[in-house]
């Protein structure tokens, strides 16, 4: 599942933890959004990714453009999920340490910059930088991302929502499914991709 991480690592480079007179960056309430790649290390131009987010467990749901399956992000409990479901499958293991690290970061600098509509809903315009990284982002008053663009040479990345829907996400969809068996993988280190349509790491197939 590379798209869901690398929208991930743009995130966590992007929008680190919320701290004094920065803004908020994280949604306030449940919500779903719908984003399109734009110039990506990986992946085809124009793929969609739908992202979920929910206010009262802090969970994080990637859903990728093939629907072969998603990937649940806990920043709290610094855990990753991988759901399998043509396989009914799924595999946890521990989030990336530095995408964490970013996520809880207060070390991070915002400048304004100006104001713009995505999907319908209004944002602000904000460069920021974290520690040697750089970006600019829209956000909206409430927490949402609307856009996220990275500057850094070796990670130029963009993210553009196309829908945002504001609704309560039922707990399930954070869950892994009943019935699903967990896929243990020995020794895999943190960042080690695996392929949402039954693939091992690296999106290789299952033998």
């Amino acid at each position: 599942m590379r798209q869901p991480y690398l929208i991930l690592a743009l995130l966590a480079v992007t929008t680190p933890a919320l701290a004094d007179g920065t803004p908020m960056i994280r949604p306030s309430r449940d919500v779903a959004v719908e984003y399109r790649s734009g110039a990506m290390a990986q992946g085809p131009a124009g793929a969609a990714v739908t992202m979920r987010f929910s206010s009262k467990s802090g969970r994080i749901r990637i859903d990728g453009a093939s629907g072969r399956g998603y990937a649940i992000l806990d920043p709290g409990a610094g855990e990753m999920t991988m759901v399998m479901e043509e396989r009914h499958m799924y595999v946890e293991r521990q989030a990336d340490p530095g995408m964490i690290a970013m996520f809880k970061a207060t070390n991070a600098a915002f400048k304004k910059t100006g104001s713009d509509t995505i999907a319908g809903v209004a944002c602000t315009i904000y460069n920021a930088t974290f520690n040697d990284h750089s970006g600019q982002v829209c956000l909206t008053s409430d927490g949402v991302m609307l856009r996220a663009r990275s500057a850094d040479a070796d990670r130029q990345r963009e993210l553009e929502a196309v829908t945002v829907n504001y609704a309560d996400q039922p707990a399930n969809l954070f869950e892994v499914p009943a019935g699903y068996q967990k896929l243990e993988m020995p020794n895999m280190p943190p960042g080690t991709n695996v392929g949402p349509h039954g693939g091992g790491p690296g999106g290789q197939p299952g033998r």
